[in-house]
């Protein structure tokens, strides 16, 4: 990539050295530093190939990757709430600090209503009511479905403030599934964090099939080379089938 940033296959490398780091993306409460890594792969990727037929499955590798960033974060932040706000022990501020920078960096975050709510109530604690109210106003308007609705109205009835309609474009947009008691018992012993990956390579499947002509073969008979008009236009190493390939040019 350092040598042939304009390669036609360039941007299908990025990809798979992103999903090489995603692979050892562990559970939001281990070490996040593969997430990272993997962020900053797909970001580089969306941004240098703009135009590329891999945005799609970029973008949703990057949602991917940031939900485990926004979680990890969210697991930091809810300690110092419940430290702070429940146990009255300190690190308001520590909890602050982790909600904030989950809105700031992942505005797309899944338990971003969550987010949003405590981040109220922190500010309740301190009572910056205006700061407050902001949060609070935001989950009744554009998380209208969300179980903290409920909990917003009461704090800005409670304060004051106006309580917002619901955001009609937002009435359809249902909470984040979250797992059952048996599936986070499986993750959390087997370290498995959900992820979209193709375990395809750049140029040939995983099983090859000698059915298939893949980009390997076209590249072999270019002997080393490909051209940017012989790459698949979609997410996919195969060019075409064999035997269809076959029996067309058998057809007088």
């Amino acid at each position: 990539m350092t040598f042939f940033p304009t390669h036609p296959l360039a941007d299908r490398v990025v990809l798979k050295i992103a999903e090489s780091e995603m692979r050892q993306i562990g559970l939001p409460d281990r070490d996040a530093t593969r997430a990272k890594r993997a962020e900053v792969r797909l970001k580089a990727l969306l941004a240098s190939y703009p135009n590329s037929i891999l945005k799609p499955e970029a973008e949703r590798r990057l949602a991917e990757v940031q939900n485990n960033l926004g979680s990890h974060n969210l697991g930091i932040a809810n300690y110092y709430y419940t430290l702070s706000v429940d146990q009255q022990k300190g690190g308001l501020k520590g909890a602050q600090s982790r909600y904030r920078e989950i809105i700031e960096k992942y505005p797309n975050f899944a338990y971003m209503d969550e987010v949003l709510y405590k981040l109220g109530v922190t500010y309740m604690v301190e009572e910056e009511n205006d700061q407050a109210v902001r949060y609070f106003q935001q989950i009744v308007a554009e998380f209208p479905n969300s179980e903290f609705v409920a909990k917003s109205k009461e704090q800005l009835e409670l304060i004051g403030a106006s309580v917002p309609e619901p955001n009609p474009d937002r009435m359809n947009v249902l909470p984040a599934p979250k797992d059952g008691f048996f599936t986070n018992f499986r993750n959390q012993l087997f370290g498995i964090y959900p992820m979209t990956i193709d375990k395809n390579g750049v140029l040939m499947t995983k099983d090859f099939d000698r059915e298939k002509f893949e980009l390997i073969d076209q590249i072999i008979e270019n002997q080393g080379d490909i051209q940017t008009n012989q790459i698949p236009q979609s997410f996919t190493t195969v060019i075409s089938d064999r035997r269809t390939a076959s029996i067309t040019s058998q057809t007088p």
